[in-house]
């Protein structure tokens, strides 16, 4: 499990800094993914902004699931990466998860903190590093990849009927998405769930933080986190929102900042007509 955590986790990352794959794996690429492209940055925009609006409305309660399972893979491929076994991932019908794993006797707090904090950041650093894949023009690489994640999750994760349903599901669509749908359908994909990501982490994060404000003992990661360091849950939540909502704007801008301009000029044009 430490070899896969630290693969997929490495790859998130390196992609979420915005930096360009190197020359060998790209030539990899282009064998296993051929006709991979770069889409208009309108299109990247405004489907970005489609994905906001859906996390923004009802809809959202259809689609949570993702960032749960996001979420929970956050826990469970930090504390792989840090030497811990992930045991299971379980994804219940209200939108709630849990990861569980075994850590080492010689951990100690500040890795159990680590993987603790790791889950609600996990949703917004997803949506940053499709953005930038996009943007490099790997839509379809990254398509392959978040779904072969979830692939993964399920035969070595995720352990309740609801998890394996929902995510299954995910995964058969995503397949024949990727056999079937173009290039530039496929990106407006990534970047609706990109948006979508970016404002369910940011959500997630707020639920916490009115959570330990209202009581204590929900054993949410932020009273965790506390219970180690003997602090303030309320500020670990703080925090814990603060960070998400500066990757969450992070991602927002590089996905709609290149087309800021045309999409005000084309609400000016709108209210003027109206």
């Amino acid at each position: 499990m430490w070899l896969v955590s630290t693969f997929i986790t490495a790859v998130v990352l390196y992609l979420a800094n915005g930096r360009q794959l190197p020359t060998s794996i790209l030539d990899q690429l282009e064998i296993l993914i051929p006709n991979d492209a770069v889409i208009p940055r309108r299109d990247l925009a405004l489907s970005f902004l489609a994905g906001v609006l859906v996390a923004g409305t009802p809809l959202h309660t259809l689609v949570r699931y993702l960032s749960t399972v996001v979420h929970e893979l956050g826990h469970a491929f930090t504390a792989g990466l840090l030497g811990g076994r992930p045991k299971q991932i379980t994804i219940a019908t209200n939108g709630s998860g849990l990861a569980t794993y075994h850590p080492p006797i010689t951990w100690g707090k500040l890795r159990a903190s680590i993987v603790s904090l790791a889950g609600y950041p996990a949703p917004s650093i997803a949506s940053i590093a499709a953005v930038q894949a996009v943007q490099a023009g790997h839509v379809k690489a990254w398509f392959v990849f978040s779904a072969g994640t979830l692939a993964l999750a399920i035969v070595m994760l995720i352990r309740n009927f609801w998890g394996f349903l929902w995510t299954g599901a995910v995964v058969v669509g995503s397949y024949f998405g990727a056999r079937e749908l173009n290039v530039e359908l496929i990106g407006w994909i990534v970047g609706a769930v990109a948006g979508f990501l970016a404002i369910e982490g940011y959500r997630n994060a707020w639920e916490q933080l009115a959570i330990v404000r209202i009581a204590s003992g929900s054993g949410c990661d932020a009273e965790m986190v506390a219970y180690w360091w003997r602090i303030s849950p309320r500020f670990v939540g703080f925090m814990h929102l603060m960070s998400v909502l500066a990757l969450s704007s992070f991602a927002a801008f590089i996905a709609i900042e290149p087309y800021w301009r045309e999409i005000v000029d084309w609400f000016e044009s709108f209210v003027q007509s109206a």
